[in-house]
């Protein structure tokens, strides 16, 4: 199985790690299902996001074999809650498959959903990890 991490640090603005290679990662916005402009700017990949806007992370597989995406937001992983590391859990893609990742995962039936927000209401400045957010 291959593997790949998909970041997305968000404040008032995003950052992806966009793969590429292994998969398509984007942030797309829910009002419409809207993906956002991804710009490269000093060696990371941003979105801009308006404030109080809800937003999904779509990874698509690019690979013939299955993937496992371990995917952060404001550095900390979406399923766990844990400071994003390679080593945690994450979503399994099958070859080509493709998923709207909508928010946090609280358990197998509850996702609280992602919002732009400033920094000091972000989920990691929350928690005590503002280092791991956008500045």
């Amino acid at each position: 199985m291959a593997w790949v991490m998909a970041c997305v640090a968000l404040a008032a603005s995003g950052e992806a790690l966009a793969v590429g290679q292994l998969a398509d990662v984007r942030v797309i916005d829910r009002n419409g299902w809207v993906p956002l402009t991804t710009y490269f700017y000093r060696g990371e990949y941003w979105v801009a996001g308006k404030p109080g806007t809800i937003y999904a992370i779509e990874i698509r597989n690019r690979l013939n074999e299955r993937v496992l995406a371990v995917t952060s937001v404001d550095g900390v992983n979406v399923i766990s809650g844990a400071t994003a590391n390679w080593d945690q859990p994450g979503y399994v893609f099958d070859p080509e498959q493709r998923c709207e990742i909508t928010g946090w995962r609280k358990s197998d039936s509850k996702v609280a959903v992602f919002t732009f927000t400033s920094l000091p209401n972000s989920y990691a400045a929350r928690t005590g990890r503002p280092a791991t957010s956008v500045l």
